[in-house]
Parts: structure tokens; C-alpha cells; sequence
């Protein structure tokens, strides 16, 4: 009777653990890493598996919480997940900035499958709920050894990190689950620092050292484009003849130049600001600068007024002289509003005698996803897929801006210089499909090679500068072009020339400076 029972529990443990929810366990397990963007490492697959099947044994309420919590936030986050990766410093600060318009607008690029297989995540998430909970059973081999591989699983990083010179510490888990809590809490408390220190600059006066001032310009005009890879210009040698203005333009055309990082505020922050050990100065910054050595700034912006949320880009603004914004909001608080409403404003800045120099800058909404919100649907050539399409054509918009403006120029008879370049590129998802669309990116070339160009009023060639250029030099770029040289800035090379310049580097996601040699190709599919 005795051996009969025992051979009843046995079987029973071992059906268990065949039972079908076992593998349900492991398909959660590989749907919620996909989800939160990790590299996929079988060790915690299964180990994560073997935890719910434990939890499932000795405290099912506690692994139905587990499941519930899990795979909502997994299936919630999946789309997320499969275009930005895992939660960073780059998708924090983005969402600190970001209004309720703008994230539908996001959502909207997002394709139809990826919702769908968040919605499957969290399907599977509830069928696991309906298993039945197994009859008390005092604690056997089978939970020894689930606990057993939890724990050896969840040591191994921490273990490794500390024989390779690391410190040893519990977080430091390969869980994704574990990862995923990790990144967001740490990713998310940089970037309250972040902003707490550029809150507290950005009410600093600037402390530029002037060494001196010596423009040979009247008006010097910055314009800021948005989301612009190079290779999509017709003007930097791309295969579609969509930039008719800029292709013909007289002037210095940078045909290696790369942006500091590969999303607006972190780029634009590490451009537009005096950079000390990698952290932005806001208050030393090239209106602050430009307002130091006498000139009259201007600020014209499309990407919405400041105002629930502070950023970088808008510590900038704020001290220019001149501040003129056609969204009174955010960044998507008035669709209708168009980059060609500047120019408007550009009249009245010329028409003003010009007693000192004068720095006009604009920030363009220009070629920012979802790009058919930008052409209102239009486009000129197919290529793949409506997003696409109208990319190419938001470029041709850009370059219609530029021309209007140069013209604006041309027409006030005062000596001028005109400067444009891209805060960012963008990189291909579901590549070569009817469903292509292009958004943020930090692992391929593409997302930081931008065009840039410089365009005189007494420019008469058209001259290509080939030498690798680097936002991360903007500044010295700015101080040579303008004539204001100060204490900050070292003059290490002739920025516009063919002198050989430093080793490009870009800023990742995380923060991180990578040698922009090492990132992948990512270039338009045929």
C-alpha cells in the first residue's frame, strides 16, 4: 500500500512537471525577453521558467502576481521594446519631455503585428492564471533543484562581474525581468539628475572668458533641421533628386559630418553647450556666447513653446534676446503649424537697422516621425512604403524652407551667413516592407551621419569639405564663424577646411562613447 502511494506521487510530481503549463511557462519566458529588448540568453530563459513552476508548487498567489504584473508591463512595452530597446537614459529623458499628442503620434508608427503580439504576451499571461493549484506537497528533489538553478542563475552576472574586476551585487542579475527594473529605476533617476542640473545652470549667468570679436558678417542664421539622415539628400549624393535648392547652392557642403548623438535634446545638448568631462554647461551655450560678444539673438522655433516640460533645447531659447514659437505648447501642441511659417518672422529681424551682428537661429520640425504628418500625406515617389515616401519628400519640404529663407537673405542686401545641419539621423524598421518607417536609432552609421552645409552671400563655388567632421566641435565651428573667440574654446584646428580632425565619436542611448567606426551600415534597401 505504501509503495503504491509513493509511486502515486512520483508520477504525479512528474506530470507536473509535464504538464502543458510548463511549456506555457517557457513560451512567457522568451515572449516577455523579446519584449523588453534584451539579448536572448537561454540560461535565463529557462531559469525563469523553472522559477514560475517553483512558484506554481509552493506559493501559487505569489507567482499569479508575478504573471499578472509581468506580462502587462512585457505586453504594454513589447512595440516599445522592438524599436528603442531596452529602457535608457535616452528613453527617459525623451519621455520627460514628451506631452500626451506627441506619444499618440509615436504609437501611430508603431505597425499593426507589434500590437498584436503584445496583446498575445498578455493573453498568455491570463490562460497561465487558470492553472488549477496542485495539492500540498512536502518540499521534494523537483523544488530543490528549480530553487537550486533560480539561484546559481541569478548569481552567475553578479559572480562573473566581480572575476572580471566588477563589484559584486544581487541587481546586477541577468533576469530580463530583473535587467528591465534595473534600467528603468537607474535610467530613470540620471535623468532626474539631468534635469535638476540643468535646471540649476540654466539659471546661472554664462561665465565665457571673450577673447575677442571680429565678425565679417551682418547677420549669421542658424537652422536647426530635425530627423535628416544625409544619405535621403539628393544634395549629399543620395539617389533621389529631392533637393533642388541645396544641390545648386554655392557654399561649404560637409560630406562626413556626424551628429553628437542620435536623439534631439541629448544631441542638441552636446552641440549647442560648452561640454566638461561629457557633461553639458547650460549656461555657456552659443546664445549665452553670442549674447556675451554684443550681437542680437534670435530664437524662431516649430517644436513648441516652453512650457510643462523644461529640456535643454529650451534652456537655449530662453536666453536668446528675440523668442518666437509657433506652437503655444509642445512639440506636437499645433499639427497645422509648418517650418514655413518662420518665415514670417525672418522680415522683421532683417528689417531692423543692423547696428551689431545679428544671430538668427531656427528649429525646424523638418523630417520627424511620423513623416506624414509633416508632408499631410504627400509624397512624390513610392519607395516601399507611405512613411518612407513621405520622408523622402519631407527632406524636399526642408530644402524648399532653405531656399525661401536664403532668398529672405539674399533680398535684404546685408552681407550674410547661412548654416544648416540635422540634430540627428533616423534608422530603418521592418526594412524593405510595405510597413518601413524610420525612428531613433543608436546602433547604425545613418542615425548620426546629418547634412550640413555653410552658405555665404559672397560664396561663388561649390566646395566640399570630406574631412570627418563632429558635432562634438560645434562650438569651435561656431567660435571660427563667427569671429568670437574666448577662454573655453580651443582653436585645435580649422573646422571648415580639409585639415585632418580627431577620431569621430557618437553618444549611444546609454550614454555611452562609442568610435563612430565600429556602428553597423543601415543604409536605404533597393
Amino acid at each position: 500500500m505504501n509503495l503504491t502511494l509513493l509511486r502515486t506521487a512520483s508520477l504525479s510530481r512528474y506530470r507536473g512537471l509535464l504538464s502543458p503549463y510548463t511549456g506555457l511557462y517557457f513560451l512567457l519566458s522568451f515572449m516577455i525577453n523579446q519584449a523588453f529588448g534584451y539579448v536572448l540568453q537561454w540560461l535565463y530563459l529557462f531559469a525563469f521558467t523553472a522559477l514560475l513552476m517553483l512558484l506554481a508548487r509552493v506559493l501559487p498567489r505569489g507567482q499569479k502576481i508575478l504573471l499578472v504584473l509581468t506580462t502587462l508591463v512585457a505586453g504594454f512595452y513589447y512595440p516599445f521594446g522592438q524599436v528603442y530597446g531596452p529602457p535608457n537614459f535616452n528613453t527617459l529623458l525623451a519621455l520627460h519631455a514628451t506631452n500626451a499628442e506627441e506619444a499618440s503620434e509615436v504609437l501611430m508608427i508603431f505597425p499593426l503585428h507589434d500590437y498584436a503580439i503584445g496583446l498575445a504576451i498578455i493573453v498568455a499571461g491570463l490562460l497561465s492564471l487558470k492553472r488549477k493549484p496542485e495539492p500540498k506537497a512536502r518540499w521534494g528533489h523537483r523544488e530543490s533543484a528549480c530553487l537550486a538553478f533560480v539561484v546559481v542563475a541569478w548569481l552567475t552576472q553578479p559572480v562573473l562581474n566581480q572575476l572580471t574586476g566588477g563589484v559584486f551585487n544581487l541587481k546586477d542579475a541577468g533576469y530580463p525581468l530583473v535587467r528591465f527594473v534595473k534600467d528603468t529605476i537607474e535610467s530613470k533617476v540620471s535623468v532626474d539628475k539631468e534635469i535638476d542640473r540643468m535646471n540649476q545652470l540654466a539659471t546661472l549667468q554664462d561665465d565665457w572668458h571673450l577673447l575677442g570679436v571680429k565678425p565679417d558678417r551682418q547677420i549669421y542664421v542658424i537652422v536647426i533641421g530635425e530627423s535628416a539622415r544625409r544619405d535621403a539628400m539628393g544634395a549629399f549624393g543620395g539617389r533621389w533628386d529631392n533637393t533642388p535648392f541645396a544641390s545648386q547652392l554655392n557654399g561649404q557642403f560637409f560630406s562626413q559630418y556626424t551628429s553628437a548623438a542620435s536623439s534631439t535634446q541629448k544631441s542638441l545638448g552636446l552641440t549647442l553647450n560648452q561640454v566638461v568631462n561629457g557633461q553639458p554647461q547650460y549656461q555657456n551655450n552659443i546664445i549665452s556666447l553670442a549674447n556675451r560678444a554684443g550681437f542680437d539673438t534670435w530664437w524662431l522655433s516649430n517644436q513648441g513653446q516652453i512650457g510643462q516640460f523644461d529640456t535643454p533645447i529650451a534652456s537655449i531659447a530662453r536666453r536668446a534676446k528675440t523668442v518666437h514659437f509657433l506652437k503655444q505648447g509642445d512639440f506636437e501642441a499645433d499639427k497645422n503649424t509648418r517650418d514655413e511659417d518662420l518665415l514670417g518672422f525672418t522680415a522683421a529681424a532683417l528689417a531692423r537697422p543692423v547696428e551689431k551682428p545679428r544671430l538668427l537661429v531656427y528649429h525646424l520640425v523638418g523630417s520627424h516621425p511620423k513623416a506624414c504628418d509633416r508632408t499631410r500625406g504627400r509624397f512624390v515617389e513610392h519607395l516601399h512604403s507611405s512613411e518612407t515616401s513621405c520622408y523622402l519628400y519631407s527632406i524636399t519640404q526642408t530644402d524648399g524652407f532653405l531656399s525661401q529663407l536664403w532668398q529672405q537673405l539674399h533680398g535684404s542686401g546685408l552681407s550674410f551667413s547661412l548654416m544648416y545641419f540635422s540634430d540627428h539621423g533616423l534608422a530603418f524598421k521592418e526594412k524593405g516592407t510595405r510597413n518601413e518607417y524610420l525612428t531613433h536609432d543608436d546602433k547604425y552609421r545613418q542615425n548620426f551621419e546629418v547634412p550640413m552645409f555653410i552658405s555665404s552671400s559672397n560664396d561663388s563655388r561649390h566646395q566640399v569639405i570630406s574631412q570627418p567632421r563632429s558635432a562634438n566641435d560645434f562650438l569651435l565651428l561656431f567660435s571660427q564663424w563667427t569671429g568670437i573667440s574666448a577662454k573655453e574654446i580651443t582653436p585645435t584646428y580649422r573646422f571648415i577646411s580639409n585639415d585632418k580632425g580627431p577620431a569621430i565619436q557618437v553618444t549611444n542611448f546609454a550614454l555611452k562613447r562609442l568610435p563612430f567606426s565600429q556602428l553597423k551600415q543601415d543604409p536605404f534597401a533597393k
